[in-house]
């Protein structure tokens, strides 16, 4: 998963779990409308015996009324979310307290039967709060209710003392205080419950979201490991085919679909249906008892594939896996492996060979000098012992070449220096006559990764086939060196052309084999190691002749300059 997909993830979390919490406080709101509805149904119903609101009716239908219209303005600032969810969390409980309460007051104090609602609206609004809030809205209701309570002791001994029947003032409150003795203890119930219920619901809450949120985790991980397993499966070489018991196909790869030719199957089909030879094999490994089965040809026009029948483990045990290799791709890599196999065997020997080949070319050498003062035949058959030994020697340079064509150590070059650079040792190693020489680099700082000594090989070599190959009869060699960006990719090319009579048609399919020439003294290995010694450094070489004539190698190089590689 990349950052950015964790990132949008992320994001999209935080807002599920703000979703989640508005949604809980618009309940919460809808459940306050409902109560309030109820409690004036009911006050309304009941005026005789009046279960609310008997001590202050006047007190107590002002307040349900004011408390059930700002249940409704919270219900509609909960999907407007303005202000932000905690202010307006905090301002309901604050409104819970202080409407319950006057209605509790009104209704006959702490002996009425809606002290229970003060504690579930403290529940209530531990769910969001924090538990601070939460302890303060339990604290503040407690003080509420006390407060309440003492307003009412002090007022019933202002009316006493005006009927005479006791004394005014703090006596008679004392007085009020000592007589409701029960009142006291019912407070102090109360006002530990309201503490009680504020810790456990908030605990409660909080347990709760941490399960939601490590069950949100967990099932975030669990569809990354799916994604993830089956982006490995899709990316397989191999096809891959889950049955069921039932012999139905639950899982394929597009790996699969391509080898069987089914590009339409789907999870579901019978076997028989996905490919009847496909079944065959496997009714004849479940009787077999799991034996290893031979390999079958899905259609005449499809490869000849490999199937391997594996049991799961655990408890889709029951389920079979079958593994499908293109017989095909296997033989390559085996042929691959044989092949990297023998040129290491071959780089040994060529290396081993190369210095009893030194002692016979310093022989023959010496053989050609003492034959100087001869005959003319013992001096030709010197010289032809002296010139196979060269290209014997040469032969063995290449495969030691090619050997090492792995070891690669890529630098940034600014090709247009570097090509004057070699432009000016080419010559120096160069038999015949010095080729004229055409340079062109756009821009003038291109820039390519690739290893100079093997870059100076290959233009060796091509610029070498140029002045044998690529010059016509009685002319001087000339070569043009072109190099810019390709406009479909923005890649770097390196063109090498001459002026000479071009590639045949019938040679060019066959120009980068290992030892094909056209002349005696070739080893033919010159081209095929400038084009491995491309692909070691990612590059590509390839022959593109020009439409005006001659010949034209082009080196097509991965990336244009640091800066794009490192973006």
């Amino acid at each position: 998963m990349t950052t950015t997909d964790a990132l949008s993830k992320l994001h999209g979390d935080v807002i599920h779990d703000r979703r989640h919490l508005w949604v809980v406080f618009r309940a919460s709101n809808i459940y306050r409308l409902i109560l309030a509805t109820l409690l004036l149904v009911v006050f309304m119903a009941d005026s005789q015996n009046q279960l609310f609101g008997k001590q202050d009716p006047r007190l107590f239908l002002a307040t349900a009324g004011t408390y059930m219209a700002l249940a409704v303005i919270a219900i509609v600032g909960s999907y407007w979310r303005r202000p932000r969810l905690m202010v307006q969390a905090h301002l309901q409980i604050l409104i819970d307290l202080l409407a319950l309460t006057l209605m509790i007051s009104a209704s006959g104090g702490l002996s009425s039967s809606l002290n229970s609602l003060l504690i579930a609206a403290v529940a209530a609004g531990s769910i969001l709060l924090p538990l601070a809030s939460s302890l303060a809205s339990a604290a503040l209701g407690f003080f509420l209710l006390t407060g309440a309570w003492l307003l009412d002791c002090w007022e019933t001994a202002l009316r006493l003392e005006r009927l005479g029947r006791g004394p005014g003032g703090w006596p008679g409150l004392w007085d009020q205080l000592h007589s409701s003795a029960d009142d006291l203890v019912r407070l102090g119930v109360l006002g530990a419950v309201l503490f009680i219920a504020a810790l456990l619901t908030h605990a409660l809450a909080e347990r709760a979201r941490r399960g939601e949120a490590l069950a949100r985790q967990r099932s975030q991980e669990l569809l990354q490991i799916a994604e993830l397993n089956q982006g490995i499966i899709r990316h397989l070489q191999n096809g891959i085919v889950v049955i069921d018991t039932d012999n139905r196909v639950q899982l394929l790869n597009d790996t699969a679909r391509t080898l069987l030719g089914c590009a339409q199957a789907r999870p579901g089909m019978a076997v028989s249906e996905l490919s009847l030879p496909l079944a065959q094999q496997l009714q004849a490994w479940q009787t077999s008892g799991g034996f290893e089965s031979s390999a079958f040809r899905p259609a005449d026009h499809r490869p000849e594939l490999i199937p391997r029948f594996t049991r799961l483990s655990g408890r889709q045990a029951t389920n079979i896996m079958v593994m499908l290799e293109d017989s095909e791709q296997t033989a390559q890599q085996l042929q691959q492996i044989k092949l990297a196999a023998l040129g290491r065997l071959t780089a040994g020997i060529a290396h081993e060979i190369r210095n009893p080949l030194a002692a016979i070319s310093h022989a023959a050498q010496l053989l050609l000098e003492a034959t100087q003062s001869a005959g003319h035949t013992q001096q030709r058959l010197s010289q032809i012992v002296y010139d196979n030994v060269k290209r014997a020697n040469r032969i063995i340079s290449d495969v030691l070449d090619l050997a090492r064509r792995d070891r690669v150590k890529p630098e940034w070059l600014v090709l247009d220096p570097w090509l004057e650079a070699f432009r000016h040792d080419f010559p120096r190693g160069l038999d015949g006559p010095a080729p004229e020489w055409g340079q062109q680099v756009e821009p003038a700082d291109l820039t390519i990764s690739f290893d100079s000594n093997q870059l100076q090989q290959i233009l060796w070599n091509l610029c070498t086939n140029a002045c044998l190959h690529g010059t016509r009869s009685g002319e001087i060699p000339h070569i043009e060196l072109h190099a810019g960006l390709e406009g479909n990719s923005g890649r770097p090319f390196l063109d090498v052309r001459d002026a000479g009579p071009g590639v045949s048609v019938e040679n060019i399919s066959h120009l980068f084999e290992p030892f094909f020439t056209t002349r005696t003294t070739g080893t033919g290995l010159g081209l095929y190691l400038a084009r491995e010694l491309c692909e070691a450094n990612r590059a590509q070489l390839q022959y593109r002749p020009p439409p005006e004539g001659g010949g034209c190698f082009r080196i097509t190089f991965t990336v244009a300059n640091p800066v794009m590689e490192a973006n």
